[in-house]
Formats: structure tokens, C-alpha cells, sequence
């Protein structure tokens, strides 16, 4: 019996060094990797390895051949979205660009339950249900585990973010409470500050924060997990939390637009191309779009895009800019309602057909990767 092109291709590949098997297969995208975990035992041992889902991350980020970036919405069923591919012209096959998943396992026996989205690092999600119990998630490998249930604390709005400590190769989930402004007695202008070590599986409450302005999601890049706050003057500013040292550091410079004009609402924060990016509501019907090339320095916070027209006029609630795209086009939530692509220069917009059984949804974007909650 004659074995076909792609078994003689695989045998050949197999005859290799592990060292060059290792190189050629963390280069790949994740869907083949995952059907090769069946060819044999040794490929499913290193595909599984967590060292080879490090170095497979490492990869995806430097390809610019393919893009691993999608979104995810809380819908009912889930989707994952390849807006990249929809984008380039995919969108006449939806099973190019949309993938519906079934819900992480902890959630199985009861998928009507109310579930956020709250956190997104290297492919894996955070996702928060029914306001009490967390679970880790990464919806490309459909690998999931609970995590511990975080300390109550009423009248208290929270803001979360997850992102990864390299110095202690630990996952760490942030919480910031701050008190409802329209509950009865409340005083405190600060914010509580809470971490929870995914390795330890331990809630440990950290240092207040001197401000109660604190709004999420965090934004994980470079080791910090980035806040935005609006004081009361109505300036916006951004606090890093370092995740090693478990600390808010100094603020990041905004472009000085935002520093001086006390009417600019953020439309959105979020990582392009390894760089922070923030999508800005000037007022009279102006978008913006910026760029922070070189981390940490205000003079290289770059304009993508000045738009003079409102994308969509007339939602109801607010507007979410979730990020931007190779051939610039800003990928927005509005309402949790619909989902749009908005191309600033041709000043129009895409409506994604989304199927949706319940009224809302959350939204999130991550990154197709090998990498296990259970690591």
C-alpha cells in the first residue's frame, strides 16, 4: 500500500534532529500544530510541552505572514472572529473568519448563565461568571480551569486585567475596586488593589491606589498591565501596574491633545503591532486614532488617523474601539449590540453578521496560542 504525499512528508520530517523538528513546527500556525499532535506520541509530547508553547508564542509574534489575532464575543453560541481575514476578502466563506465554540468545560452543565469577559495575555481569557466565579480559559486549544473566587465587596465597581510576570513565569489576574459614586456614605478617594497568582492559586490585596478613577479593562504589554482613569477635572490619564513588582508606576504620557483637553472620551485602548494604541472621541464629530512607537516616550505617540465623521451616528450607549487592522481600519463595539470595521479613510463602515441568541454580548481580542492555563 503506497503512503500519500503528506505521510512521506511527515516520516521525513520525523528523521530529523528534535532541534530542527522543534524550530520548523514552532513557525507554524496553531491549527496544524494541533492536528499534529495525532501523527505520533513523540509530536504530542513536544507540542504539549509548555517550553515549545513559549517559543511557538514567541514565533506568532514575529510572523507577518499570518496574523494569530482574533476577537471573541460572549454571544450565545461563542464566536471567534478572524477579523484580519475578513477583512482581506474572506468574508464571502464565514468559515474562514468566524468559528462558534462551545463553552469552557466549568460552564458546560449551565451555559445560560451570565459570563464577562475581563482578561486577555497570550492566547489565554479570563472570564468572570455570574459576578462570582472566575475561570481561565484558552479558546484555541479549548483547555480551561477555575480559579479561586475573589473577596466580596459591595457598593464596589471592579476593573480587571490579566497579564504575565516573566521574572516568576506566573499568570496574574489584577483587581481594582473602587466604591459606586452613588452609594450612600462613600468617602474614599483611593481604590483597592488586589492580585491573584494563577501559579499559587492566592487572592493577596496589595497597597491602595491614590485614586478611585480607575476604569478597565487592563491592557497587558511589556510586563504592565495599563489602566485608564478620568479624573475629576475630566482630563484622562493612564496608570502601568508592573507586574513583577506588583505595583502602579508612574503614569504614561498621553499625546498632549489629551493632556490638555479636559472633553476627550476614550473610544478605546489597545496593542497594535507591539505598540499601545488609543482610539479618542474629540468632541464635533471627531475620531482619532494614535500610536506610542516607542514605549514610554510621549514624543513618539504618532496619529493614525484624524476621521471627521461620527462612524456610526446615534448608538445609544457607548462606543468601544477593540483595535486596528493591517490595512487600517478600526474594529469597534458598539453597545455591546453589533460589532463594525470602520475604514477612517474611505469614512465608511461593515456591520458583522453576528448570531446572537441573547441581547448583548462582551467582546475581546487574543491571540491563537499553545499556551495551557494548567501550565
Amino acid at each position: 500500500m503506497e503512503m500519500d504525499k503528506g505521510e512521506t512528508q511527515t516520516q521525513t520530517i520525523s528523521q530529523l534532529p528534535t532541534d530542527i523538528i522543534t524550530n520548523i513546527l514552532s513557525r507554524l500556525p496553531l491549527k496544524p500544530l494541533l492536528q499534529f499532535k495525532s501523527v505520533s506520541k513523540p509530536w504530542r509530547s513536544l507540542i504539549s510541552d509548555p517550553q515549545f508553547a513559549k517559543l511557538h508564542l514567541t514565533q506568532s509574534l514575529r510572523d507577518t505572514n499570518f496574523s494569530p489575532h482574533r476577537v471573541l464575543l460572549s454571544t450565545n453560541p461563542i464566536q471567534s472572529i478572524d477579523y484580519e481575514a475578513y477583512d482581506d476578502g474572506s468574508r464571502e466563506d464565514g468559515s474562514n473568519w468566524v468559528l462558534e465554540l462551545d463553552y469552557p468545560s466549568p460552564m458546560e452543565k449551565d451555559p445560560e448563565q451570565d459570563f464577562q469577559l475581563v482578561g486577555s495575555c497570550n492566547g489565554l481569557i479570563c472570564v468572570f461568571v455570574d459576578n462570582e466565579d472566575f475561570i481561565l480559559w484558552n479558546p484555541s486549544t479549548r483547555e480551561s480551569r477555575p480559579l479561586p473566587k475573589q473577596n466580596q465587596h459591595p457598593n464596589c465597581l471592579s476593573s480587571y486585567g490579566l497579564g504575565y510576570d516573566s521574572s516568576a513565569d506566573d499568570y496574574k489576574l489584577v483587581r481594582v475596586v473602587r466604591p459606586h459614586r452613588q452609594s450612600v456614605g462613600v468617602v474614599s478617594e483611593k481604590a483597592m488593589v488586589e492580585v491573584l497568582s494563577v501559579k499559587t492559586n492566592v487572592w493577596r490585596r496589595l497597597p491602595d491606589l491614590e485614586t478611585d478613577r480607575i476604569s478597565g479593562p487592563g491592557i497587558f504589554l511589556n510586563g504592565s498591565l495599563h489602566f485608564l482613569a478620568k479624573e475629576v477635572s475630566g482630563l484622562v490619564k493612564m496608570f502601568a501596574f508592573d507586574l513583577a513588582e506588583e505595583k502602579f508606576q508612574q503614569l504614561v504620557p498621553l499625546p498632549d491633545d489629551m493632556e490638555e483637553d479636559q472633553f476627550i472620551a476614550v473610544m478605546g485602548l489597545g496593542v497594535s503591532e507591539d505598540c499601545l494604541c488609543l482610539f479618542i472621541d474629540c468632541g464635533e464629530n471627531l475620531y482619532e486614532g494614535w500610536l506610542m512607537k516607542e514605549f514610554g516616550v510621549k514624543s513618539s505617540w504618532t496619529r493614525l488617523f484624524s476621521s471627521p465623521v461620527d462612524p456610526l451616528p446615534g448608538y445609544k450607549y457607548w462606543q468601544s474601539a477593540l483595535c486596528y487592522t493591517k490595512t487600517g481600519k478600526v474594529l469597534i463595539d458598539y453597545d455591546g449590540y453589533r460589532l463594525d470595521m470602520f475604514d477612517p479613510k474611505e469614512q465608511r463602515f461593515e456591520n458583522f453578521p453576528i448570531r446572537n441568541n441573547w441581547d448583548w454580548f462582551h467582546s475581546i481580542t487574543y491571540s491563537e496560542t499553545l499556551v495551557s492555563p494548567n501550565f
